[in-house]
């Protein structure tokens, strides 16, 4: 043990966005990954599934929809390994004894928000095909492949020489992965975040990658996926924004989104002429919705950009500051989260704006993927979710313990 740097950690496999696979019926399925925070990196990761440990196994937990994985209860990673991959001990049909395998995805992957560490996540994934996307308000994108796909995923499409995609109104922006349907489809945006209205045309052949990292520092300006006309409005997003209530922002909405009285310039009715306008959070309602403090009811309705209206900007909404009387009367709300954590190193209370870098080393544990001597999919070490009769989830309890080796991982 000489030399070595040892971390360790607990925690509970994630259900935010997931839902009960077969719905109104007992049933165990894959929980969303997980980061884990080694500041000093790690050369091994031992994780265990404290849960599992004490549970005969089984082969009918959902993966991605399909009624045919075994859950892991043990796994091991070694700088060396493919990243995604890693050792899994699991157990089989109604079985305690622990049978082994590697992981082929969904495993082991360091995560390293700078690029440069060997191994590491990639920043942008390697392009994907896709050969047709619906038009409705949470497009659905057709793929032969949604490897390193789940809930919660980021991915930006694009066109490249000799695609025949017409979707320039959601080409290059970032959007959260609502479902998966493996190796099929996967669609676009979450039921509360969906679109204003569909984009128009878009078919034909394109690519998408898996966006890998947020930007370092918070907070972040995020896309605007719909506003509400309403008495305090509710904005959406196409990715988690992390705000608090207390938070200022100003919008930049495009001419053909309507309700451009959102601008800076046209706020008037709310802070005198030259001030620099800006609306307040007033409540989160979830990663990807929040009101304001702005009626918006005669307000031109929203719309997000179509096809037919491109080339346009797209509407964004920009974290500045904080109105602390507004922060004050909600003290104790102002903790940016995102899936119920805390996102590394921001600031809470009357500071949570302030501007901080939330790069840090450590590890992403994956919800599984197909065994290479299985050939099947085994649940990850991010842990399963045990649906009840009522669809009410609840995670495995997880452990974990990483080492940084004397001479290195290799």
């Amino acid at each position: 043990m000489d030399g070595t740097i040892l971390g360790q950690g607990t925690f509970v496999a994630n259900s935010l966005n997931l839902v009960n696979p077969n719905t109104g019926v007992a049933s165990i399925a894959q929980a969303n990954a997980n980061i884990i925070i080694i500041p000093s990196g790690a050369d091994w990761v031992k994780v265990y599934n404290y849960t599992q440990y004490g549970s005969v196994g089984t082969t009918g937990a959902y993966f991605n929809g399909t009624a045919n994985a075994s859950v892991g209860a043990q796994f091991y990673w070694q700088r060396g390994m493919t990243p995604g991959t890693g050792i899994v001990n699991y157990k089989g049909a109604a079985s305690a004894v622990l049978d082994g395998d590697t992981l082929v995805s969904g495993g082991f992957t360091l995560y390293d928000p700078s690029g440069t560490t060997p191994g590491a996540l990639p920043l942008l994934g390697a392009p994907v095909v896709t050969t047709a996307i619906t038009n409705a308000v949470r497009p659905v994108v057709s793929t032969a492949s949604t490897a390193g796909l789940s809930v919660g995923s980021v991915v930006r499409l694009s066109t490249q020489a000799g695609d025949t995609q017409i979707a320039q109104d959601v080409n290059g922006i970032d959007f959260v992965v609502g479902a998966v349907t493996l190796n099929t489809s996967f669609e676009l945006l979450t039921a509360s975040s969906a679109l204003a209205n569909a984009p128009g045309l878009t078919t034909g052949t394109g690519h998408y990658r898996i966006v890998n990292y947020n930007p370092l520092y918070y907070p972040r300006v995020r896309t605007i996926s719909n506003i509400t006309q309403a008495v305090n409005a509710q904005v959406s997003t196409t990715l988690a924004h992390a705000l608090t209530p207390g938070q200022e922002i100003r919008f930049n909405i495009p001419s053909v989104s309507g309700m451009t009285q959102l601008n800076p310039d046209r706020l008037n009715n709310y802070f005198p002429q030259g001030s620099l306008a800006s609306a307040i959070i007033l409540t989160v309602i979830d990663d990807y919705n929040f009101t304001i403090n702005i009626d918006t009811t005669a307000y031109t309705a929203f719309t997000f950009p179509t096809v037919s209206q491109m080339p346009s900007s797209f509407p964004e909404v920009t974290p500045f500051g904080e109105d602390t009387a507004t922060s004050l009367l909600v003290l104790g709300a102002q903790v940016p989260m995102i899936a119920g954590v805390q996102v590394y190193n921001t600031n809470t209370q009357i500071l949570a704006d302030s501007t901080v870098n939330t790069g840090f080393l450590g590890m992403i544990l994956g919800n599984g993927g197909n065994g290479n001597a299985l050939t099947t999919p085994i649940i990850g070490p991010s842990g399963s979710l045990a649906y009840s009769s009522a669809n009410v989830a609840t995670g495995d309890v997880m452990y974990w313990v990483a080492g940084k080796s004397t001479y290195g991982g290799q």
